[in-house]
């Protein structure tokens, strides 16, 4: 009886011992194939890339007309051998306004889109993202922002990136406020080129800088690539001081220091940024729209209370 007792002990051992070896190397076997995230931001989803039907009838689609188009326009229009980057607040998600936003978009003819506050186009399956997606002939990626601020109709400010570029990979990424998009695409000439998108949460009084810190931690491993940010920043450009609290003005050095160079100044709180292999490229931002505008400015004054963000990058 006691040898008995005593086998089943060591056999009781021997199983435990094992279950534990076998538990370990699961846990070896998935941290070595799992990329590490940068401190501060955690992958929420890897969103693969999809084509979209035209299927609910939100928006109605309108191809600028030459008497809405400025001779400014007229002449952008085609942009041969570059790829057009636009970043476009379109405020508390425009639902009463679409089809005029969905005309400055067609006005600007860009091939990568990130369109900041898109509050409320994931409703229905993401209905109007889809519409609008197809409607432009573009991919989308779409981020649901983790931040507790809502608009005035309880929705959440949310980002949208578009491209017609191929999407090799994206993901997009929490603790970020309000949302952040990462996309690898493929270049006309080939290469890859990643593109972040981004939308600050303007609760400096709260936090400080610590959303543009995430942020920087995020983007600052890909500062040796071709990679470029686009996104309504909140934050002022560098060395611009006058009129912006100092939990703002301190923000714009850190992305600095993760390797990354503002690259225009046509708005203030809407931004490009760009690392230095991106700025080794021939490149033109496009004219300041309230001095040389695209579309007319009325258009643009009732559309939305930011104006579009275009630059155009040369890929050999």
């Amino acid at each position: 009886m006691i040898a008995n007792n005593t086998n089943k002990k060591h056999q009781t051992k021997k199983l435990a011992l094992l279950c534990f070896f076998i538990v370990l190397i699961m846990v070896i076997l998935q941290a070595c194939g799992t990329s590490k995230i940068p401190e501060g931001a955690k992958i929420i989803e890897d969103t693969p890339t999809r084509y979209i039907p035209t299927t609910t009838p939100y928006v109605t689609a309108t191809i600028p007309s030459s008497d809405f188009l400025t001779a400014t326009a007229a002449a952008l229009q085609t942009h041969a051998g570059a790829v057009r980057f636009m970043s476009y607040n379109i405020e508390q998600g425009g639902l009463e306004k679409l089809p005029a936003i969905a005309s400055v978009i067609k006005a600007y003819n860009a091939d990568v889109l990130a369109i900041e506050e898109t509050n409320g186009w994931q409703l229905d399956d993401f209905a109007i993202a889809k519409q609008v997606a197809a409607d432009l002939g573009m991919e989308y990626i779409y981020c649901s922002s983790s931040s507790k601020t809502l608009d005035q109709n309880k929705n959440t400010f949310d980002l949208v990136f578009m491209t017609r570029l191929e999407i090799k990979s994206s993901e997009t990424y929490a603790d970020v406020q309000n949302c952040l998009i990462r996309a690898e695409v493929t270049t006309p000439d080939g290469s890859t080129l990643q593109v972040f998108a981004t939308q600050i949460n303007p609760n400096f009084d709260e936090v400080g800088c610590q959303n543009v810190e995430n942020l920087a931690k995020v983007i600052q491993p890909f500062a040796a690539g071709v990679a470029i940010l686009l996104g309504d920043m909140t934050i002022p450009p560098p060395s611009i001081t006058l009129g912006y609290p100092i939990n703002q003005v301190e923000c714009p050095p850190l992305l600095e220091a993760a390797g990354w160079s503002f690259f225009t100044d046509v708005s203030r709180v809407d931004h490009v940024w760009a690392t230095q292999a991106m700025l080794a490229k021939q490149s033109y931002i496009l004219p300041n729209p309230n001095k040389e505008p695209l579309v007319p400015k009325n258009v643009l004054r009732k559309t939305s209370d930011h104006s579009p963000l275009a630059v155009d990058f040369f890929f050999p």
